[in-house]
C-alpha cells in the first residue's frame, strides 16, 4: 500500500454489548471493522470457517468477508470500529451493512471497500504486540471527548500500529510501484477526484508532463481523463442516494452546471434522470 492512500474515515467508533443468545445474521460489510473482546465469547463464522472468539482477543474483519456472530450464554462487550482505510467521496453517505452480498443492491455491492489486506494469513484475528498502548488508543477514538482530527490522526496510529504487527512488508512492497500505478491506486482508492493535473504532480513530486506520459502509456488513456471517469462511477453511487446539487460539490465540481454537463456527456442523461431511475 502506498502511504500516502491512508486516510481514514471512521464511520462508528462505540462500546457494545450484545445479550446471551443473541446471533449475528451472515451479512458483509462495506468497510473494515476492528473489534475488542472485552468480556465473554462467541463462535464467530468468517469465511465460511468457525472460529472460537474468546475475552482478549483483536477481531479484524475485511469488506466483502462473510461472516456472522454465534453467541453462547454469556453476554459479549465488543467495543469496536467500523473505518475506511481510505476516505472516499462517498464515505460519509455509506452506512453500515447488515446484509449478506446476494441481498444487496448494485449500489450497495459497488460501496465494498478495495482490501488492501487480502494476505492476511492469520485472519480473522491480528496480533497486537504492545497491547496496553494499542488499547489506550482504541480507547481514546470509541471516547467522546476528542475532536475530529485528533481522531482521524489517532485511527492513522492505530492502522500504522496493526500494520507494523501484522503485515511488515505491505507499505515497502508498494512504494516500490511504478509512479503511474501508485497515481492509479489513489484515483481507485477514491482520493484525487478534484486534482488538477498540477495537483498530481505537486502531490507526487512529478513533473506533471511526464507524470502524464507514463500514465497514458500503462493505461491508454490520460490521467485527467481517467479521474474523470472515476468520478462518473462514484456519481452514480452519490446519486442513488443524494440531490444532483449535494453530488457535483461532494465530487468537487464548481457548479451543478459543470456537474450534469459532464455526466450528460458520460453517460448520455441529464443526472436527475438518472435519480429518478434509481
Amino acid at each position: 500500500m502506498n502511504p500516502s492512500l491512508i486516510n481514514p474515515y471512521i464511520r462508528v467508533a462505540m462500546e457494545c454489548i450484545i445479550p446471551a443468545g443473541h446471533n449475528i445474521a451472515c451479512r458483509v460489510i462495506y468497510d473494515y471493522e476492528i473489534i475488542y473482546i472485552e468480556r465473554g465469547e462467541f463462535t464467530l463464522m468468517y469465511d465460511g470457517v468457525d472460529y472460537r472468539v474468546t475475552r482478549g482477543d483483536f477481531i479484524f474483519i475485511h469488506p466483502g468477508v462473510k461472516h456472522s456472530f454465534h453467541i453462547d450464554d454469556t453476554e459479549i462487550s465488543q467495543p469496536h470500529i467500523h473505518f475506511d482505510v481510505t476516505h472516499r467521496p462517498a464515505s460519509e453517505m455509506i452506512p453500515i451493512s447488515f446484509k449478506d452480498v446476494c441481498d444487496m443492491n448494485d449500489t450497495e455491492r459497488e460501496w465494498i471497500h478495495k482490501d488492501y489486506f487480502t494476505s492476511h494469513p492469520e485472519a480473522p484475528f491480528i496480533r497486537v504486540r504492545n497491547k496496553e498502548n494499542f488499547l489506550d488508543i482504541f480507547y481514546k477514538i470509541i471516547s467522546n471527548e476528542i475532536g475530529a482530527l485528533t481522531r482521524k490522526a489517532l485511527m492513522t496510529e492505530l492502522l500504522s500500529i496493526i500494520i507494523d504487527d501484522n503485515f511488515p512488508d505491505l507499505l515497502e512492497k508498494q512504494e516500490t510501484l511504478p509512479i503511474e500505478m501508485q497515481v492509479k491506486d489513489y484515483l481507485d482508492a477514491g482520493n484525487g477526484l478534484a486534482m488538477s493535473l498540477d495537483d498530481f504532480s505537486k502531490n507526487f513530486h512529478y513533473n506533471k508532463f511526464y507524470l502524464e506520459k507514463k500514465f497514458k502509456k500503462a493505461f491508454g488513456a490520460g490521467l485527467i481523463e481517467y479521474r474523470n471517469s472515476k468520478r462518473m462511477e462514484y456519481a452514480n453511487q452519490l446519486l442513488a442516494r443524494f440531490p444532483v446539487s449535494k453530488t457535483a460539490e461532494t465530487l468537487g465540481y464548481k457548479s451543478i452546471y459543470s456537474f450534469s454537463r459532464a455526466y450528460k456527456e458520460h453517460y448520455g442523461i441529464p443526472p436527475s434522470k438518472h435519480r429518478r431511475k434509481v
